[in-house]
C-alpha cells in the first residue's frame, strides 16, 4: 500500500531577531570572554574574601548554565510553520534538528485570532515575544479544545484561513 506524502504549499520560518549582537562569531567570543571573566572573578573572590572555592564554583556553574540556556532559547531555537494540503505542521528547529510540536488538520481548526487572556486552556507554545502579540489557533483534538500560539505573518494567516474555509 502506497502512502501519500503531504505536499507542502507554504513554509514560513520564525527566527530570532539579532538586535545587539548580530553575528554568531561575536556571540561566541562574548560568551568565551564571559566564561574566562567569571573564572577570574571566582579566583579573586576566593583569595580576597577567603571563601571556599567550591561554593564559588557552584555559583559560577549556575550562572554559566543560566546564560547558556538563555542563549539557547532566545537565539538558537527557531520555529518552522508549514501548510500542507491537509494540515498545519509546526516544528521547532535547532540547527539541522527538527522536532515536531504540532500537526493540526484543517478540519480540526475552529478559530484563528489574537490570544485572549480569559482562555483557561494550556497553550502549545511556538512563538517569540509577548503572549499578547501572538496569533492563537483554537482547535479540537480528541474532543478537547486546545490553543496553539505562533508568530504568524499576514500571509500565513490568510492562507490558513483560506484552507480552513475551503474544507467546508
Amino acid at each position: 500500500m502506497e502512502q501519500k506524502t503531504p505536499e507542502i504549499g507554504y513554509t514560513e520560518r520564525n527566527t530570532a531577531k539579532r538586535r545587539i549582537i548580530r553575528s554568531d562569531g561575536a556571540l561566541y567570543l562574548l560568551l568565551l570572554l564571559l566564561t574566562f571573566g567569571l573564572v577570574a572573578l571566582t579566583y579573586v573572590l576566593a583569595q580576597r574574601l577567603q571563601i571556599n572555592r567550591l561554593y564559588l564554583q557552584i555559583g559560577l556553574y549556575a550562572v554559566l548554565l543560566a546564560v547558556g540556556y538563555a542563549v539557547y532559547r532566545l537565539r538558537l531555537v527557531d520555529y518552522l510553520y508549514e501548510l500542507t494540503d491537509q494540515a498545519l505542521v509546526v516544528s521547532q528547529t535547532v540547527g539541522n534538528k527538527q522536532k515536531r510540536i504540532a500537526e493540526i488538520p484543517f478540519s480540526a481548526i475552529e478559530e484563528i485570532g489574537a490570544y485572549r487572556k480569559d482562555d483557561a486552556v494550556q497553550a502549545i507554545s511556538a512563538y517569540r515575544g509577548k503572549k499578547d502579540e501572538a496569533t492563537a489557533i483554537w482547535f479540537r483534538e480528541d474532543g478537547n479544545r486546545q490553543i496553539l500560539l505562533l508568530n504568524a505573518s499576514e500571509t500565513l494567516k490568510e492562507k490558513l484561513t483560506e484552507a480552513m474555509y475551503a474544507r467546508d
